[in-house]
């Protein structure tokens, strides 16, 4: 499957990309959104910017979106993590496990 791209409420957003937390915290690089914002992806799937809250393997098909503080956990939950392992204070994009 091609890699999704955002369509709808913000565009050219990369859903596949994280920033690590030494460019957040360096500000070498400015994050792609803020934390819970949301978009709709090319495969259907609704994404939500979070903030891993620790470790966090590629991929992780079971992740919980905080709905307040937008940190992840990866346990138990209905979000996907982005195809690279992140540590915690690193951001990207979590997709709904489901359409």
């Amino acid at each position: 499957m091609a890699t999704p791209f955002a369509l709808l409420p913000v565009s050219g957003v990369d859903l596949v990309s994280i920033i690590p937390t030494a460019d957040l915290t360096s500000l070498a690089q400015r994050p792609a959104a803020r934390l819970g914002t949301e978009v709709f992806g090319s495969d259907g799937k609704r994404y939500v910017y979070g903030q891993a809250n620790a470790s966090i393997s590629a991929s992780t098909a079971v992740c919980t979106v905080n709905a307040s503080t937008f940190l992840v956990t990866a346990s138990g939950g209905a979000y996907t993590s982005p195809a690279t392992a992140m540590v915690a204070g690193d951001q990207g994009w979590f997709g709904a496990a489901s359409v």
